[in-house]
């Protein structure tokens, strides 16, 4: 015999299930541009506020729900956690085995009667808990992240010649360096900029060569977060794959900065775009 779900029950989980969603979604870093230090700070608060609610609430079934969305507030903030602080395998031990003492805990307290909240108290803790939310936020909000770009004021395209086949000259040399630094009070997320390259002033004549800029060590190998005070520097690379004839190839070029490629020289000039200017 299959078990039948009422109405309320299904909107009830249909609620916990969009919940979940939202929790997950914010903790993605895409819609807020908070710190990794507060969107996890933001998360433990409403594993509180829902636990409080749930706590007050006279309602069995509303206060399921709020168990229910609190639990789920936790489990998406220690995931968060886990995921973007390089915890030690001793520190994730830690976090889990204290994770299950404190629902362990919280569900015998419970059933014995020992978490009783009035409403009035209740009111008082979602009180603090906004407090302590908008705090974090304010907090976070002053200052951000900074980012350098340093270019030598020339190159030299030395390369390799690839198979008779293809009088192509290719290499990859070091043209500069960037630099992300957190000056604020928080852990944050660190994403170097995309850079692109463009060598204008010269006539290759052919559809096969070009210039493409890239970071060393790699843009996956780069730290993806930076604690407070902290800083990043990083390589730019530049590979090119030209023809051997080309008119910059073994001769110097100068590197300049451009707000987009359309642009023209009369000499061989290397471009390099931020992303933020294009």
């Amino acid at each position: 015999m299959v078990p039948s779900i009422n109405d309320e029950t299904l909107l009830y989980a249909l609620g916990v299930a969009f919940a979940l969603g939202t929790l997950a979604f914010f903790a993605r870093d895409v819609v807020f541009d908070l710190s990794i230090t507060v969107t996890a700070v933001l998360l433990f608060v409403a594993f509180t506020a829902f636990l409080v609610v749930g706590l007050a609430i006279d309602h069995d079934s509303l206060g399921s729900v709020a168990f229910a969305i609190s639990g789920l507030s936790y489990v998406v903030g220690l995931g968060y956690v886990l995921t973007r602080y390089e915890l030690s395998e001793t520190g994730i031990f830690g976090l889990l085995a204290a994770s299950t003492i404190l629902f362990v805990g919280l569900g015998y307290a419970l059933q014995e009667g020992r978490l009783a909240l009035d409403r009035p108290t209740a009111r008082r803790v979602l009180l603090g808990l906004a407090v302590v939310g908008m705090v974090s936020v304010g907090a976070d909000s002053v200052g951000e992240m900074t980012t350098s770009v340093d270019l030598t004021e020339e190159v030299v395209l030395n390369g390799t010649m690839a198979p008779p086949d293809e009088p192509i000259v290719a290499g990859e040399q070091r043209i500069g360096s960037i630099t992300v630094r957190n000056p604020t009070l928080f852990t944050r997320a660190a994403e170097l900029p995309p850079l692109e390259g463009c060598l204008v002033g010269v006539d290759t004549d052919r559809r096969r060569g070009g210039v493409d800029l890239d970071y060393e060590p790699r843009s996956y190998q780069v730290a993806d977060r930076l604690n407070r005070n902290e800083e990043r520097t990083a390589d730019i690379r530049l590979r090119f794959e030209l023809p051997a004839n080309a008119t910059a190839v073994g001769e110097p070029i100068p590197i300049e900065r451009a707000e987009s490629c359309a642009v023209t020289r009369s000499e061989p000039t290397l471009l390099v775009v931020e992303s933020a200017n294009r």
